[in-house]
C-alpha cells in the first residue's frame, strides 16, 4: 500500500536557497531573504488550506464505491419494475389517463399555481 505521507522538500528548498545565496553573495539579512521567507510563509499557508479542503483518496474511494452499489441496486429495481410493467394484462392497461384529462390537469394546475403566486408574494 502507497504511503500518504507527502514528500518534503524543505531542505532541498534550503539547499537551493544557500547555493543562490552564495551565487549572489546575499547577507541574511538582506530584503531579498525577507521576500523568501515570506514566499515560504504563503506556501505553508496554501498548502494547509488545501489539506483541509480536499478529502482524502480513501474517502474517495469509499464515495465511488457507495456510489456504485446505489446504482446497482437502481438498476435491479428499475429492471424489475419494467419486467412487472411488461408483464402487466391488458385489462390494467385500459385504466390510463386520457389526453383529454391529462390536459385539465396541467391548464388547473398552472392556474392554481398562478393564484398562489398572486396570493402569497
Amino acid at each position: 500500500m502507497p504511503s500518504n505521507e507527502q514528500p518534503n522538500f524543505d531542505e532541498e528548498f534550503d539547499e537551493a536557497v544557500a547555493e543562490w545565496r552564495d551565487k549572489h553573495r546575499l547577507r541574511e539579512d538582506d530584503a531579498v531573504m525577507l521576500l523568501v521567507e515570506m514566499f515560504r510563509i504563503h506556501q505553508r499557508h496554501w498548502d494547509e488550506v488545501r489539506r483541509r479542503e480536499l478529502p482524502s483518496f480513501e474517502q474517495f474511494r469509499s464515495d465511488i464505491t457507495k456510489l456504485v452499489e446505489a446504482a446497482r441496486t437502481f438498476q435491479g429495481q428499475s429492471a424489475a419494475l419494467l419486467e412487472i410493467m411488461r408483464n402487466q394484462t391488458p385489462a390494467h392497461r385500459a385504466a390510463r389517463i386520457t389526453r383529454a384529462a391529462a390536459v385539465f390537469a396541467t391548464i388547473a394546475g398552472l392556474l392554481a399555481g398562478y393564484l398562489i403566486g398572486r396570493a402569497w408574494p
